[in-house]
C-alpha cells in the first residue's frame, strides 16, 4: 500500500462504499430469512386452526346426536313440552353441524361431505327407528346395522381427517427445523465472512493513512525537538505528499523559530516558555531537598507612570534598562527570563540547608535592590528605579512550576502593598490569600453582574447654618451569604484585580439618579463620590462623566469627585489633563484623607481642586493632642486662603465639633450626626434633622 497514490478522501470513500455493500448484503440475506421464517410460523398457525375446526366439527356432531336422543326419549314419553324444546335443540345444533362443516370443506372438501351425507342418513334412520318405537314395533335390524354403519362412517372419516392433518403438521414443523438450522449456519457464516472481509478492507485502508501519518507525525517530533538530520515522508501525490512537501518548508524554518520562541523579542531575555521550561528542568534535577529551585520575582515599581508620563517609547527604553541592571546584579549562572510587563524572574538553583538558602536569597535580593536605587537618565529626565521583590524556594512554597510562581508572585504582591522597593519571602499564607483574594474577585464580578452593591449616604452638616449641605456616597456591598459588607472587606481587591473601573461607574450612576430624584423630591444637596488613581489612569472615566453629564447636567453639577493624595503624587501632565477635562464636565474635584499621605502644598496650587478633606485620624485627636490641633488649624488656614471649601470628617463629639467650628470649619461629616445610610432611610433623617434645628431655633 505504499505506493498507493490514490488519495485519502477516495480511499475513506471507496472503504465506506465496500462496507456498505457488504452490510448490505448480509442484511438482505437475513431480512430473506426471516420472511421465510414468518411463512413457516403462518403455516403451522393453519394446521393448528385446522386441528381446531375438526375437533369443533366432532363436538357439533356428538351435540347433535345428544338433542337426537333427547327429542327420542320426548316422543316415547309423548310430552308436547319437552318434544318442542328437543325438537328445537336439535335443529339448531344441526344447523351448526352444517356451519362447521362449512368450514372444514375449505381444506376438507370430501370429508365434509363424507361426513354430511352420512348425517343425513343417520336423521333418515333415525327416523325411521323412532316412528316403530312409537309405534309399539320392533325396529327393523337392518335400519339399526345401517343406523350404526352411518355414526361408524362420520366417525372414522373425522379421525382419517385429524391423522392427516396431524402428519402434515409434523412434517411442515420438521421441514422448518431443518431450514432454520440451515438458514442459521448461512447467517453466521455470512456475518464471519462479512466481519473478516470488512476487517480486512479497513485494515489494508486504514494502514494506507496510518503509515505515512506515522511517518509524518515522527518527523515533526523530531523537528520540535530540535534536530536537522531526521527522515522525512516522501513526496506523493496524496495528501501525505502535500504534507511531506510542507514539513521540508518547517524545517528549514524551524531553527529560527525555536530561537524566537523562547527570547523575549524587547530585552533579549527568555520569555515566559523557556521560564517553564528551565524551572521544570531545575525541579526535575533537585532530587528533593538536596537541590532547591529558588525564584526571585521581580516587579518594577511605578513603571505605568512612566509610559503615561513619557510615552511607550521610554518605557521600553527603561525596561531595557531595568534587564541591564538585573543581570549585573544578580550572581553569575542565574537565569534572567521576562515574566511579562515590567516582571522579570530570575532562577537560582543552591544546595544545603533551608537557612543557609534563605541566607543567600537575602543576600541576592539586598544586592538588586541597591544596584535597583541608582538614578538612570532617560532623556532630560532623572528616573528613580526600583523594584519589589517576591521570593519561592521548592519544595516549601511549590512543587511545580506553576506553584512556584504563584507562590513568588504573592509575596511580590505582598512586598509592593507593604510599601515597594523591598523584600518578601513566600509563605503558605501567602499563597492562601492569593487564592482567597481571586476567589473573592470573582464573587465581585458576579455581585457586579447580580447588582449586589449599594451606594450608603453620610450626611455632611452645615453646623453654622443647621442644615445638611450634602452626603458621601459609601459603597456597600450586599452580600446573599456575609450580610452586608463594608468597602474595606473588598476594595483593595477591587483595585488590586482591575474591577475598581467598573464598580466605581456604577456607584457614580447610582448617584447621579440618587441626585436626580432628591431634585424631584426638593432635597437639593451635594454629594462627594470617591474616584481613585486606576480609574484616572485607566482614561475611560472621562467617558463615562461625559455621559453622565450628557443626561443630567444638574446632578453632574452637584457631584464632587473625591481624589486620594496618590492620585495628586502622580502629578504627569496626563493626570493634570484628565482633571481639567472633569472640571470641564461641571463636576468639582476634592481632595479625600488630606494630611496622611504625600501632601504637597505645591500639588494644590497646580492641580484644580475645589475642596480638601480633613482626615478623621486629625480629627479624632482634637482635644487630646496640641500637635493634631496645630495641623488642624494650619490645613484650615490653607483653605482659607487657597479659597477651598474644607470638610472635616470622623466628627464624633460634641467637643470636636465645637473645636472645629471655632476653627472656621462649618461643613463635618461623622458619626455625631449620623453613619451611612440607604437613600431611602437618608432623605428622612435629613429632613428629621432640619425639624429639630428648626425647634433648637425657636
Amino acid at each position: 500500500m505504499r505506493g498507493l497514490q490514490l488519495s485519502v478522501r477516495f480511499r475513506l470513500l471507496g472503504l465506506c462504499l465496500g462496507l456498505f455493500t457488504l452490510f448490505g448484503s448480509t442484511s438482505l440475506l437475513l431480512g430473506y430469512l426471516i420472511e421465510r421464517n414468518q411463512a413457516e410460523q403462518q403455516a403451522q398457525q393453519e394446521q393448528y386452526r385446522r386441528f381446531e375446526i375438526i375437533e369443533v366439527v366432532q363436538q357439533a356432531i356428538n351435540l347433535f346426536r345428544h338433542n337426537g336422543g333427547e327429542l327420542n326419549k320426548a316422543r316415547l314419553q309423548k310430552n308436547p313440552e319437552l318434544e318442542a324444546q328437543a325438537q328445537a335443540a336439535l335443529e339448531q345444533s344441526h344447523r351448526n353441524v352444517d356451519r362447521q362443516l362449512d368450514r372444514l370443506r375449505q381444506f376438507d372438501p370430501a370429508s365434509a361431505d363424507v361426513s354430511g351425507s352420512a348425517l343425513a342418513q343417520v336423521a333418515q334412520y333415525s327416523q325411521q327407528v323412532m316412528d316403530a318405537m312409537v309405534a309399539g314395533k320392533t325396529p327393523d335390524p337392518a335400519i339399526l346395522n345401517e343406523l350404526q354403519r352411518r355414526l361408524n362412517l362420520v366417525e372414522t372419516t373425522l379421525s382419517a381427517a385429524s391423522q392427516r392433518e396431524r402428519a402434515l403438521a409434523e412434517r411442515i414443523q420438521l421441514d422448518a427445523r431443518t431450514r432454520a438450522a440451515v438458514a442459521i449456519q448461512i447467517a453466521i457464516g455470512m456475518i464471519l465472512a462479512t466481519a473478516v472481509v470488512g476487517t480486512v478492507l479497513v485494515l489494508l485502508v486504514v494502514r494506507s493513512i496510518i503509515y505515512p501519518l506515522r511517518i509524518t507525525t515522527d518527523a515533526i517530533r523530531q523537528v520540535n525537538a530540535g534536530q536537522t538530520e531526521i527522515d522525512l515522508p516522501p513526496i506523493s501525490g496524496d495528501e501525505f505528499g502535500q504534507m511531506a512537501l510542507a514539513l521540508r518548508q518547517f524545517r528549514d524554518g524551524a531553527e529560527r523559530l525555536r530561537r524566537l520562541a523562547y527570547q523575549d523579542p524587547l530585552t533579549g531575555l527568555g520569555n515566559r516558555a523557556q521560564l517553564n521550561e528551565s524551572i521544570e528542568a531545575g525541579l526535575a534535577a533537585g532530587g528533593g531537598e538536596q537541590l532547591r529551585t529558588a525564584l526571585l520575582y521581580l516587579d518594577l515599581d511605578n513603571f505605568r507612570s512612566i509610559n503615561d508620563r513619557l510615552g511607550h517609547k521610554a518605557g521600553d527604553a527603561y525596561l531595557c534598562e531595568a534587564a541591564t541592571r538585573l543581570r549585573r546584579f544578580l550572581p553569575d549562572g542565574v537565569e534572567l527570563c521576562r515574566y511579562g510587563g515590567d516582571k522579570f524572574i530570575a532562577i537560582l538553583e543552591d544546595e544545603g540547608d533551608a537557612a543557609a538558602t534563605n541566607l543567600r536569597l537575602r543576600e541576592v535580593a539586598d544586592c538588586v535592590l541597591r544596584g535597583m536605587a541608582e538614578p538612570h537618565r532617560l532623556g532630560n529626565h532623572l528616573l528613580h528605579m526600583s523594584v519589589s521583590i517576591g521570593v519561592a524556594v521548592s519544595p516549601g512554597d511549590g512543587a511545580t512550576a506553576e506553584h512556584l510562581i504563584s507562590s513568588a508572585e504573592a509575596a511580590g504582591h505582598a512586598a509592593k502593598r507593604s510599601g515597594r522597593n523591598n523584600a518578601r519571602f513566600a509563605a503558605g499564607q501567602l499563597s492562601g490569600r492569593l487564592r482567597r483574594e481571586t476567589a473573592l474577585a470573582g464573587e465581585i464580578q458576579r455581585g457586579l453582574e447580580q447588582r449586589e452593591f449599594e451606594v450608603f449616604y453620610q450626611p455632611i452638616v452645615d453646623v453654622a447654618l443647621r442644615c445638611v449641605a450634602g452626603a458621601e456616597a459609601l459603597v456597600r456591598w450586599r452580600h446573599p451569604e456575609r450580610g452586608l459588607l463594608l468597602p474595606g472587606e473588598f476594595i483593595e481587591v477591587a483595585e488590586n484585580e482591575g474591577l475598581i473601573n467598573a464598580l466605581g461607574e456604577r456607584c457614580l450612576r447610582i448617584a447621579h439618579a440618587q441626585l436626580r430624584q432628591w431634585r424631584e423630591a426638593g432635597l437639593v444637596l451635594r454629594v462627594a463620590v470617591n474616584l481613585s488613581a486606576r480609574q484616572l489612569q485607566d482614561g475611560k472615566i472621562l467617558n463615562v462623566l461625559r455621559g453622565l453629564r450628557d443626561e443630567d447636567a444638574g446632578a453632574a453639577s452637584m457631584i464632587d469627585l473625591e481624589l486620594t493624595e496618590s492620585v495628586l503624587f502622580d502629578s504627569s501632565d496626563s493626570t493634570r489633563k484628565t482633571l481639567d477635562e472633569i472640571k470641564r464636565c461641571g463636576y468639582r474635584l476634592g481632595m479625600d484623607d488630606f494630611g496622611t499621605g504625600y501632601s504637597s502644598f505645591s500639588y494644590l496650587r497646580r492641580l484644580p481642586i475645589d475642596k480638601i478633606k480633613i482626615d478623621r485620624q486629625f480629627v479624632a485627636d482634637m482635644g487630646t493632642s496640641r500637635q493634631a490641633e496645630a495641623i488642624v488649624s494650619a490645613m484650615l488656614a490653607l483653605a482659607s486662603k487657597l479659597e477651598l471649601e474644607i470638610v472635616a470628617e470622623g466628627v464624633e463629639t460634641p467637643l470636636q465639633l465645637r473645636l472645629l467650628q471655632a476653627g472656621g470649619c462649618h461643613l463635618q461629616q461623622g458619626y455625631l450626626f449620623s453613619a451611612a445610610l440607604p437613600a431611602g432611610e437618608f432623605a428622612a433623617w435629613a429632613a428629621s434633622y432640619l425639624e429639630e434645628q428648626a425647634l433648637l431655633k425657636v
